[in-house]
């Protein structure tokens, strides 16, 4: 695999002073810069979730003061409560403004008297943290500022205990993976002064976020900077804190010489007596950084006010230096390339290009597992952890994007029994979590991408955990009949030959009570991939196998359209005989993508119209209608009536192309454009506010219901582009298009890696044409 490489900025500007090829010059100007791609100021009144930070090895969230940063996380490395507020004149200010940058996140407050301004950027690949805060008299006459900041070093080293998706943290008491709020809640009243409050709050119990009503409490500022489990002292200038129950060191380096400062327990507090002229602004810049023994953390410290502008800078510029790589083929950060859009469809651009920064800015090189990882989620949850479901829906992409990688993740993801675990802790090695009903699916889907895009058919005869992949491509294509609950001797109805998966929802969509057991979605991901085992069969020239196989496919679609409930929707199947209709966007999306030349004309309008009239809204979803019979009972916003999962759209975009409506698709395309204002996708994007039930609902991105801040899932998006619109969907005999009828989307899409080598698709006459390049 290529070494990702970060590089200085001197190094950055002689690299592109030496490729000015005309051809390459004008396939770039395609690429949107990173402030065009770069979220809006946003109000806090209306934000849900804050902005996040990242560096490619370490992520946390920002809060609703000036300063502060929570859910910080670094495997082996996680913080507890937060990094430390901002006082002026003995209050906290609070945030009025948030703007997500990829290599930065802007708070803005505005009160009677000042203006602050604050950007805190991570430094790329290394533990290191920087602040910039700007506080400017507004008034028309000269004011005196104390101004007093908080510099916490709660952080704690965790190499031993498991990192699941509820990754280790310390508190006042020692570590904990319990998610009980008491974060989330010093999160929301951070500033006020209070530190217990009577609400409903979410517990992880039992693995489920539950709500309950209680007095809540949590550890004051005094309390967290005179933790015992910390000791602080200063050498050369620099506050150093040490753990003393792990071997942990976090530095603050104070760029902006302060008036005093008293030392603390967990940390320190600086103090700036500061006298401004109107108009008059006072800049405040400081770091931190962490690690194992105080002089290492030392070394990562010694910033003046002369060289902090150019480490500051060069956050920035690495990233675009990146940003850049990515779309060149023979790049030093993937195997592959993310293709590069051109066309006139500047909204259907800016949805498109907003897939490979989400995948830059999930890219985490930082871990022992892989040389790179693509991380599902973050801050709050899964500081390590890959989902084989999220990462499954752009499959067909990232087999474009980065094939080595590709392999490599999936040679070692065959080793993680999917009945028990839904992914991979990247710093541990092991599966994480409970058994999805998905996982069978995810796995092949992301098998077969490979095999059919890199060309590796070598790749069948590999062995690994002492079955063939072709054997285990079988296995998970099979694994229907394992779970089925068919029993002949008692009599049982044709029906029930299904897979059945089980009593417990939280292994399919987890807050929808009544989908579970046999349900449409998943029984129809085993049709397709049975058929997809079979050519697999028949290229091998195993012809008896892949008609076996194909026989059964088709005896089990029989079996499946008897759960069609009319009107567009289908039913689940319960043991007891009982059949429950379920308004959902999986099965729309099973069916759409995998089966649409098995549906009945007849079937294929109706699920249309449902769609239209209880899915689709103006600038969103709904992952379930409103008129489900659970509706009430599932309101979580990636998978309830309130919201999508950001993969949600993107399959239903898939779906509408597969059944024939890709003008459809590309009109649902530009209506999620303005979603893309908040930043890159997310976990879930939520419909709120007072019109929520309605089609016009606002949507942002969703942090109740314990989601994260970005995900991977929505990178799809940009996979809908590849193909849906372009058609690149390469077929087990070697087909690479597959195209839409009559219908082209005008543009091109360059650097397509298609069996080793790079393809311009040129959609901008009558049909889809794939053209070699030379590179």
């Amino acid at each position: 695999m290529r070494k990702i490489i970060f590089i200085s900025l001197l190094t950055l500007l002689l690299f592109s002073c030496g490729n000015k090829g005309t051809t390459v010059k004008d396939i770039t100007l395609n690429i949107p810069s990173l402030e065009t791609l770069s979220g809006q100021w946003v109000s806090v009144d209306t934000v849900d979730m804050e902005p996040s930070l990242r560096n490619f090895r370490a992520q946390a969230l920002v809060n609703k003061d000036m300063t502060s940063l929570s859910w910080f996380a670094s495997a082996p490395y996680s913080g507890g409560y937060h990094t430390g507020v901002m006082k002026v004149n003995g209050q906290t200010p609070l945030v009025t403004h948030y703007r997500w940058q990829p290599y930065q996140a802007l708070r803005k407050s505005i009160s009677d008297n000042v203006e602050i301004n604050s950007a805190t950027r991570m430094v790329p690949n290394e533990n290191l943290i920087l602040w910039e805060v700007e506080l400017r008299n507004t008034t028309n006459q000269q004011q005196s500022y104390t101004i007093m900041i908080d510099h916490i070093g709660f952080i704690s080293k965790y190499p031993e205990p498991e990192w699941q998706w509820w990754y280790p943290y310390p508190t006042l008491t020692g570590v904990t993976t319990t998610r009980d709020d008491v974060i989330e809640n010093m999160r929301d009243y951070i500033g006020t002064g209070k530190n217990s409050v009577d609400k409903e709050v979410e517990e992880l119990i039992n693995g489920r976020p539950t709500k309950t009503m209680k007095k809540v409490s949590w550890p004051s500022d005094d309390e967290i900077l005179d933790s015992k489990k910390y000791t602080a002292h200063t050498d050369e200038g620099i506050v150093l804190i040490s753990d003393k129950e792990t071997e942990t060191t976090t530095g603050y380096s104070i760029i902006t010489n302060s008036d005093s400062q008293s030392l603390r327990q967990s940390g320190a507090i600086s103090l700036w007596n500061v006298e401004l002229n109107s108009d008059e602004a006072k800049t405040i810049r400081f770091a931190m950084a962490w690690g194992g023994e105080p002089n290492s953390v030392k070394q990562m410290l010694p910033l003046t006010e002369q060289n902090f502008e150019s480490v500051w800078d060069g956050v920035q510029s690495t990233w675009e230096f990146l940003w850049e790589d990515i779309f060149k083929p023979n790049n030093k950060t993937l195997s592959g390339t993310f293709p590069v859009l051109e066309s006139n469809d500047a909204v259907a651009n800016k949805v498109y290009y907003t897939g490979p920064l989400t995948m830059l800015y999930l890219m985490n090189t930082n871990l022992p597992q892989h040389e790179k990882v693509f991380l599902t989620g973050g801050p709050r949850w899964g500081a390590s952890i890959t989902f084989f479901w999220d990462i499954t829906e752009w499959a067909t992409l990232w087999g474009v994007v980065d094939p080595d990688m590709m392999k490599n993740h999936l040679t070692a993801w065959v080793g993680i029994d999917p009945s028990k675990h839904f992914g991979q802790d990247n710093f541990n090695g092991g599966g994480v979590g409970n058994g999805y009903s998905a996982n069978y699916w995810a796995l092949f889907q992301m098998m077969r991408a490979y095999l059919t895009i890199s060309g590796d058919t070598e790749f069948l005869k590999e062995n690994i955990q002492g079955k063939t992949v072709l054997e285990h491509l079988e296995q998970y294509a099979l694994n229907w009949k394992r779970i089925s609950i068919y029993d002949e001797s008692k009599n049982m109805d044709d029906m029930y030959r299904l897979a059945d998966f089980g009593d417990d929802e939280w292994n399919l969509l987890e807050c929808v009570p009544t989908y579970k057991h046999i349900v449409p979605s998943f029984n129809a991901g085993y049709i397709w991939m049975m058929r997809e085992t079979a050519s697999f069969h028949e290229q091998a020239g195993n012809t008896l196998k892949a008609n076996e196989l194909r026989t059964e496919a088709d005896e089990m679609i029989e079996r499946l359209l008897k759960l069609y409930a009319g009107n567009g929707v289908w039913n689940s199947l319960y043991p007891d005989g009982r059949m429950i209709e379920v308004r959902h966007c999986l099965d729309f999306m099973f069916m759409g993508r995998y089966l649409p030349n098995d549906i009945p004309a007849h079937i294929k309008g109706e699920m249309m119209s449902f769609a239209y009239r209880e899915l689709i809204t103006d600038n969103w979803m709904r992952a379930q209608s409103i008129e489900d019979v659970a509706a009430k009972d599932s309101d979580r916003p990636d998978h309830g009536p309130l919201g999508a999962f950001d993969g949600w759209p993107a399959g239903t975009m898939d779906a509408l192309v597969q059944l024939g409506y890709p003008q459809k698709a590309l009109d649902f395309y530009h209506a999620i454009e303005p979603v893309t204002n908040e930043g890159i996708w997310a976990q879930a994007h939520e419909l709120w506010g007072e019109r929520k039930w309605e089609k016009d609902a606002k949507v942002r991105i969703a942090k109740r219901g314990w989601h994260n801040r970005e995900s991977s899932s929505g990178i799809a998006m940009s996979q809908v582009m590849l193909k849906g619109f372009f058609g690149f969907y390469p077929s087990v005999d070697g087909t690479a298009l597959k195209l839409n009828k009559n219908w082209t989307f005008k543009g091109k899409l360059y650097h397509v890696k298609y069996k080793g080598k790079y393809y311009t698709l040129d959609s901008t006459g009558d049909e889809v044409k794939m053209v070699e390049e030379n590179h």
